[in-house]
């Protein structure tokens, strides 16, 4: 399994959870940020700052059917 199919199921598997951002950058380095900005680009995943109106936000990448809206 390619390191891109690996992050797709490690997201989808979170579910309404998502998964942080920072460690993926980090776990898949140097390539972290380009797989996530490749997932995203897709249109099959979103990234957003949670929880909403917080000061302690933290970005997580989601399936676009689990984005916190």
């Amino acid at each position: 399994m390619s390191e891109i199919e690996q992050l797709k199921k490690r997201i989808d598997d979170s579910g309404l959870e998502g998964v942080l951002t920072s460690p993926i950058r980090d776990d898949y380095e140097p390539a972290g940020q380009m797989m996530m900005s490749i997932l995203t680009n897709s249109g099959e995943y979103v990234q957003r700052k949670v929880p909403p109106q917080s000061f302690d936000q933290e970005w997580r990448i989601f399936k676009k059917e689990f984005a916190p809206y």
